[in-house]
């Protein structure tokens, strides 16, 4: 269980392409993808954002959604290698640019191993996966984003229980 020590009062952490990036939340998991890095059983931290949805939001909807009809029209009309890959979802490329360093008092080295970005059903959201779960003895965790690697600053910190 996580607490919220301090945030910003609206939760807005980055604005990317006019869109609000909104801190949606933070958990100590072991529901974490398989990867590399990862031994079985091992607990990690997910970090969950979302875009605010709004105006921007569902004009970028309306470009994607064309886009996409049009891609499919180009497949259908000329085959898979000359329609190319179907359009990217605005939320990935409103999100991805959007990331989290994680620090505690241990100076613990938290790294990204995962990620999951948009997709059908959750077009405007986020989560970033990290690893290591904080060791015994850390009680807050300190979240700073960054918007295109540089800081943003806007911070949250959590308390651990």
């Amino acid at each position: 269980m996580t607490s919220i020590v301090w945030a910003p009062a609206d939760l807005i952490i980055a604005t990317n392409k006019d869109v609000a990036v909104r801190f949606a939340g933070v958990e100590v998991t072991d529901n974490i993808p398989e990867h590399m890095w990862r031994v079985p059983g091992e607990r990690g931290i997910r970090v969950h954002l979302a875009g605010v949805r709004g105006e921007v939001t569902m004009e970028l909807d309306g470009a994607h959604s064309a886009a996409l009809e049009a891609w499919v029209a180009e497949r259908k009309a000329h085959g898979r290698e000359t329609a190319g890959r179907a359009p990217v979802m605005p939320g990935e490329t409103v999100l991805t640019p959007v990331q989290v360093v994680i620090s505690d008092n241990h100076d613990t080295e938290y790294k990204r191993v995962a990620g999951k970005v948009a997709g059908t059903g959750n077009e405007w959201d986020a989560s970033w996966v990290f690893l290591p779960e904080p060791p015994a003895g850390v009680k807050h965790l300190s979240l700073e984003f960054t918007l295109h690697g540089e800081l943003t600053g806007k911070s949250v910190r959590i308390q651990l229980d």
